[in-house]
């Protein structure tokens, strides 16, 4: 005879190991998606919190530099007047040599009554004893290196003989290469 098997305990057993591995199945799954999303969510706040810090620091700079901008300019406009000054200062300073050239050059019977430049026109007016010291004056002018001669202005004679002259000397190229 055959005995009889109760496999009702069984699968009874059999069903709650199917039950407990499905249940930490899921629940595994469920901590593991719950896991990931509060990692990416405290990802994407510190992201922002940085975006905002980044976002703040800018605007503090910008607003330090809009700050700074009329101090700055104003700077700058004072380095641009001093650059300027130095460089009318040396324009003046490279005249000298040529000026002093230029008094060696006078015959003593001439003297200056009027002397200007402006950028590279020098113009000369002044006085001569008499004709032969204008004539002498315009021959060492001819010859100098410093300045081609122009036309001669007016030259006339006043009323105590002396003879009036008036210049224009055009500073050389030649003498600006050598600068």
């Amino acid at each position: 005879m055959i005995a009889t098997i109760n496999l009702l305990p069984w699968r009874q057993s059999q069903r709650r190991a199917c039950l407990r591995f499905w249940a930490v199945l899921f629940s595994g799954s469920l901590l593991l998606i719950v896991g990931c999303a509060l990692s990416y969510y405290a990802v994407v706040i510190k992201d922002n919190r940085a975006k905002t810090v980044k976002i703040a620091a800018e605007k503090m700079r910008g607003e330090a530099l809009v700050a700074q901008k009329p101090h700055l300019l104003l700077r700058q406009q004072q380095w641009q007047q001093r650059q300027l000054r130095k460089t009318q200062r040396d324009q003046t300073r490279s005249w000298q040599p040529m000026l002093e050239g230029l008094a060696n050059l006078l015959p003593e019977q001439v003297w200056l009554t009027t002397l200007t430049w402006q950028h590279e026109v020098l113009e000369l007016s002044g006085m001569a004893q008499n004709f032969s010291a204008l004539n002498a004056l315009e021959t060492q002018l001819r010859k100098q290196s410093f300045f081609r001669l122009g036309d001669p202005g007016e030259t006339q004679k006043d009323a105590l003989g002396r003879w009036q002259f008036h210049y224009r000397l055009t500073r050389s190229v030649m003498h600006e290469r050598t600068l």
